[in-house]
């Protein structure tokens, strides 16, 4: 008897097809940011791209971690691009010495441009190409998970290769196709912020952790994935309140794998110590200058207030800065505030910050409920049908996923209540709290549609299980 082949797939090998994501990928990502018209501009005057320009400068000219607000050549490129007017930031005071409201990584590597490239037109369009980068690198990290979901999920049989290869082509086309249809995320190709990196870093971190929830004995994907998301915390000082919540997804996966051994917990400490291999020279210099236990700095009590304010409960929790600026107001009418240091003032704010804080929840105790639901309605919100679409999309990959990948299931799941619990007790900026999770979102949705292609067409493939990965050489 002679044994039938299996037929070859019709679909292109994991390498053709990842570089084919990154061709389509840069090109539509490089497209977006040329058609934009101001890659040689400086950062744009609305959010934090001038903070974080103003602290690189500094740095670059060997001035420290420091605002150079009033320093006539960082003002310069501002005062001659045609939106000069609009940059508010000029007419800020600098408060002598180092500052802690900024968390360290973005301006130190927008320094290291400097350093390469002399800072002006050329150096702030390396620094957006930087973004076009890390845009399409998250997005190739997207369909390289897609597709490695869909390998452990489904099992194409001898007979049935040529029809299970497209559910691989659907996966990957979805996913592809999500990550060049969301214009969302390429705004953020035009400013000097963190969310492309924070994009990368959450994607290269789940991918991490999903290749050891494979095999969760290897220390060595536990211990990067807690590199990886110390240097995400780096970027955004936010992500360190998703550390506790991702740990407790690694032990229940730990404790699952390995009950009955003494030492299954020393995994999420492996995870604990990398992460604070990476974060724990910056929070020890912050403690160090405010004389507080302030590792994060002073940014997130004068953020937390505009949280925490009348405008963010008339605007489904967003968040306001109106609160701020009255704070510094405030401040400015303190007797001696205009000998303060930088540090001197930022403690300061953020005492002042923590008060009024406390004092409007106390007073608005009642609304904290609804307070919390707007959050994540704003946050995950979708208000327009193809995102209703493409999101419960991902709900259904993230289901597949948990019954068949139980432990990556685990952890993604981890992730998620992670990011939905950071956003529901902090505040949220018009779901910009979601966009380092899209790649991944991506990802699922590409997923979750797929799976549903296999069962539509009488389930051309198997599902796998976790059992027949444990026992497989």
């Amino acid at each position: 008897m002679t044994t039938e082949q299996p037929r070859p797939s019709v679909f292109p090998s994991k390498w053709t097809t990842l570089a084919l994501a990154a061709f389509v990928l840069f090109a539509v990502n490089a497209y977006s940011l040329l058609r934009f018209g101001g890659i040689d501009a400086p950062a744009l005057p609305h959010g934090d791209g001038p903070d974080y320009e103003s602290i690189a400068y500094s740095l670059s000219t060997g001035s420290g971690f420091e605002f150079a607000w009033q320093d006539p050549q960082w003002q310069a490129p501002y005062l001659d691009c045609d939106a000069s007017a609009q940059y508010t930031q000029l007419q800020r005071r600098d408060w002598p010495g180092p500052t802690t409201s900024r968390p360290p990584a973005l301006p130190f590597l927008i320094s290291q441009i400097y350093r390469v490239i002399p800072r002006g037109p050329n150096a702030f369009a390396a620094v957006r190409w930087l973004s076009v980068v890390a845009l399409t690198l998250s997005g190739v990290l997207s369909v390289w998970l897609a597709r490695n979901w869909i390998g452990s999920i489904f099992k194409p049989t001898a007979e049935q290769t040529q029809r299970g290869s497209w559910t691989y082509a659907v996966c990957f086309l979805v996913t592809l196709g999500l990550a060049i249809m969301d214009r969302t995320i390429r705004t953020y190709l035009h400013g000097f912020l963190t969310e492309p990196l924070a994009l990368l870093g959450v994607t290269t971190a789940v991918s991490v952790l999903m290749q050891w929830a494979k095999n969760p004995q290897r220390l060595h994907w536990i211990f990067t994935a807690g590199v990886v998301l110390g240097l995400v915390v780096l970027f955004r000082s936010v992500f360190v309140f998703w550390l506790p919540f991702v740990a407790l997804g690694i032990t229940l996966v730990s404790y699952q794998t390995s009950p009955h051994q003494a030492r299954w917990w020393l995994i999420p400490c492996v995870f604990l110590l990398a992460v604070s291999l990476v974060v724990t020279p910056w929070w020890i210099r912050n403690c160090v200058l405010t004389g507080r236990l302030m590792p994060l700095g002073s940014q997130g009590a004068a953020s937390l207030r505009g949280g925490y304010s009348d405008e963010a409960l008339a605007d489904w929790g967003n968040w306001h800065a109106d609160a701020e600026i009255a704070m510094q107001l405030k401040l400015d009418g303190v007797a001696g505030s205009d000998n303060w240091t930088a540090i001197e003032r930022e403690v300061a704010l953020a005492d002042r910050a923590s008060a009024e804080t406390w004092d409007w929840i106390a007073l608005h105790w009642q609304d904290l409920p609804k307070l919390f639901a707007m959050r994540l309605a704003s946050h995950w919100g979708p208000w327009r049908l193809d995102h209703i679409v493409w999101k419960l999309s991902a709900i259904l990959g993230l289901i597949w996923i948990w019954r068949s990948c139980r432990r990556q299931g685990v952890v993604l799941a981890s992730i998620f209540l992670a990011d939905s619990l950071t956003t529901a007790f902090l505040y949220e900026t018009g779901g910009r709290f979601l966009i380092p999770l899209h790649a991944v979102l991506y990802a699922l949705a590409g997923v979750g549609l797929s799976g549903c292609l296999a069962l539509l067409l009488q389930n051309p493939v198997h599902l796998r299980d976790e059992r027949d990965e444990q026992a497989a050489p």
